[in-house]
């Protein structure tokens, strides 16, 4: 079995900003703190123990920004608390 390649987090920035995240938001989602997420973004690789956590929830996030053309305009015009709840809101209902 090949090892999975390192996630690149240039890219999984672009999604959070694309989506209208903050750093925040983004760790809390992936399980992690702001500072974690932070040392990912710079280049610290990841814990076999997040990983796949890491992997998935990511995959999630594509997928609603896909199949539910995140963010609407009715996202865009939300602040960000609104934002947030209703991206979980949605993250639920595609379980």
């Amino acid at each position: 079995m090949t090892p999975k390649p390192p996630l690149d987090f240039a890219k999984v920035e672009a999604l959070r900003k694309h989506m209208l995240l903050t750093t925040q938001d983004m760790s809390e989602l992936l399980g992690v703190s702001r500072m974690t997420y932070y040392g990912w973004v710079k280049g610290k690789p990841l814990r076999k123990s997040n990983d796949e956590s890491v992997r998935t929830m990511l995959r999630k996030l594509l997928d609603v920004m896909t199949q539910h053309n995140w963010p609407t305009p009715e996202v865009i015009a939300s602040d960000q608390k609104q934002r947030k709840e209703r991206l979980v809101v949605v993250l639920n209902s595609d379980q």
